[in-house]
């Protein structure tokens, strides 16, 4: 081949081919198939390639009988028909030091994932084994080019110059095109092909630093023990070791605690190649063909399970946790209930003693310390008034009024606080023949609390916003409260209705407005909650039983 040629050719290769005991288990041994990929890289980057992957979390194991898929030898056949290259060479120096590295790696990348414990063993094993896709691929087009490069005086000193001279591109660039090309999992392809950066550069580039910084320090120590392949020239070892909080000593722990690898290799003269195998095709044909044929009806009747397993495990969740919120809502409550019972008491001695005192204090500095006493005890009473009433509201008085005059209570509630903070209140027009069942008072308050959050929120300038959706044939009304404020964090929106539970950072107060106006509109049949589109405006929507219409004339006719 010509000089600079063997990296340029290596970059458009379709595949690497598994070796002849792979494809013929991806045919008629399936199972085995994950057991042999870590022995056959080619076979390792097919399931990469093809084969489905369990989603997020876990993107990085095989999802469940994805090696029994059709689409495996479908896909094997089809390159066999039209391929020609992509051959790994068994036998040549450089796949020999190749797995030498790889071996010695895969070990050292396992034992830092279990003792660091911040990526998945199994993705940290594969992608050491991958990190030279590169040789890989100058191996399979030529592997005379391959190994004479390791008999260059300069290659130890200088590996990536001397790559580019004799292939025409490193072996960094080789890996990184291939990758994209071969559309690799981005966590794999950003890992394999960055290791000649150091970690504070390739730490922008990797899309999981984690397996990138043990890949990396295990590449990287392998080549410190043997042969060198150039893959993490220009890494920085102390950068990744402080990045996994591990020091020297600890490496050395870690190498004395491996037996030592045991290198595969092929020691039959026969050549591997599956292109001079022709029943090899059709085997791997009739596979795909058995699979699509019986495969359907049973996979048909698994997703029909799965499907439904997972609707029903929604739907529990879902009830689970409303009950929990709401069960812990009640709890605070009761506690609530109790505290402000118990505090109330002795802050009435604290205050009827404060102005037994003032009425005979002539010092002026003791009387305003006692005159200080006294606020921070009404203030104190204040909290507790409306911390009972979000414990233990009074019954409702329920009677049928219209949803306009609802709106007209609060938005002359809030009157005062509009305009101390410059904030528009916009209200949705409702025809006045929408009525709801419920406290007039109690739900006033409910509303004027949850529009006050939304106020509160809103910078001087931003707007507020009331609106009513009333369906012909709905049994409920419903309210929404939106706002122009920063909105609630996911954080911050699961405490919302906490009571005392400081949202500041949202923009939200700390009191017990909300918390109170849930109380209320459950005591009256209703619901509070905090329902804001993605990227839309903040929204607060209460729910209210919709006056029936023999209720209304029933109480009209009395």
């Amino acid at each position: 081949m010509p000089r600079k040629a063997a990296g340029r050719v290596a970059v458009e290769l379709p595949w690497l081919c598994p070796n002849t005991d792979s494809l013929i288990a991806l045919a008629d041994a399936p199972a085995t198939v994950p057991g042999l990929s870590a022995t056959d890289p080619a076979l390792s980057i097919f399931l990469f390639r093809f084969a489905q992957f369990a989603p997020e979390p876990t993107p990085f194991d095989l999802a469940a009988g994805a090696v029994f898929a059709a689409t495996l030898p479908d896909t094997a056949a089809a390159y066999l028909a039209t391929a020609s290259l992509g051959i790994l060479p068994t036998n040549s120096p450089a796949q020999t030091r190749v797995r030498q590295v790889t071996g010695r790696a895969a070990q050292i990348a396992e034992k830092l994932a279990k003792i660091t414990r911040v990526a998945p063993v199994n993705a940290v094993v594969a992608a050491a084994r991958l990190a030279p896709l590169g040789w890989y691929a100058v191996s399979a087009i030529d592997q005379s080019d391959a190994s004479d490069l390791l008999k260059n005086p300069d290659f130890a000193a200088r590996p990536t110059e001397v790559q580019s001279e004799l292939w025409g591109l490193d072996h960094a660039s080789i890996t990184r095109r291939l990758a994209t090309r071969w559309r690799l999992p981005l966590w794999l392809s950003t890992t394999i092909g960055c290791l000649t950066l150091p970690m504070r550069v390739a730490a922008h580039l990797a899309s999981h630093r984690d397996i990138f910084a043990i890949v990396q320090l295990a590449v990287l120590e392998a080549e410190a023990q043997g042969p060198t392949l150039g893959l993490t020239h220009g890494a920085d070892r102390a950068e990744v070791l402080d990045y996994l909080h591990l020091d020297e000593q600890s490496m050395r722990d870690v190498v004395a605690s491996l037996p030592e690898p045991i290198v595969h290799v092929e020691v039959s003269n026969q050549p591997n190649d599956p292109y001079r195998i022709p029943l090899l095709r059709n085997l791997l044909k009739m596979a795909a063909e058995s699979r699509r044929r019986n495969g359907p009806a049973l996979i048909a009747r698994l997703e029909e399970h799965v499907d439904q397993l997972h609707g029903v495990a929604a739907e529990l969740g879902d009830q689970v946790g409303d009950r929990l919120w709401e069960a812990k809502l009640v709890a605070l409550a009761e506690l609530a209930a109790g505290a402000g019972h118990e505090i109330n008491n002795p802050l009435a001695v604290i205050s009827t003693n404060a102005q037994r005192l003032l009425r005979t204090e002539s010092d002026p500095e003791r009387s305003d310390s006692l005159r200080c006493v006294m606020r921070q005890t009404q203030r104190i009473a204040g909290i507790l008034r409306e911390l009972m009433q979000f414990a233990r509201p009074p019954k409702p008085e329920t009677r049928v009024f219209a949803v306009s005059e609802l709106f007209e209570g609060a938005r002359a509630a809030v009157e005062p606080l509009l305009i101390e903070r410059n904030v528009r209140l916009d209200v949705e027009k409702i025809n006045s023949d929408v009525e709801i069942d419920g406290d007039p008072t109690q739900l006033r308050q409910a509303l004027t609390a949850v529009a006050r959050n939304a106020i509160e929120a809103v910078s001087s300038g931003g707007w507020v916003k009331l609106c009513c959706s009333a369906p012909e044939q709905g049994d409920v009304v419903t309210i929404a409260v939106e706002d122009s404020g920063p909105g609630l964090t996911p954080e911050i929106a699961a405490h919302a209705f906490d009571p005392f539970y400081s949202g500041r950072s949202a923009g939200r107060g700390c009191g017990l407005g909300l918390s109170t106006a849930w109380q209320i509109l459950r005591q009256n049949g209703g619901e509070l909650r905090h329902d804001s589109p993605s990227g839309g405006p903040t929204r607060f929507v209460m729910t209210i039983k919709r006056a029936c219409g023999h209720e209304i004339l029933t109480l009209r006719s009395a």
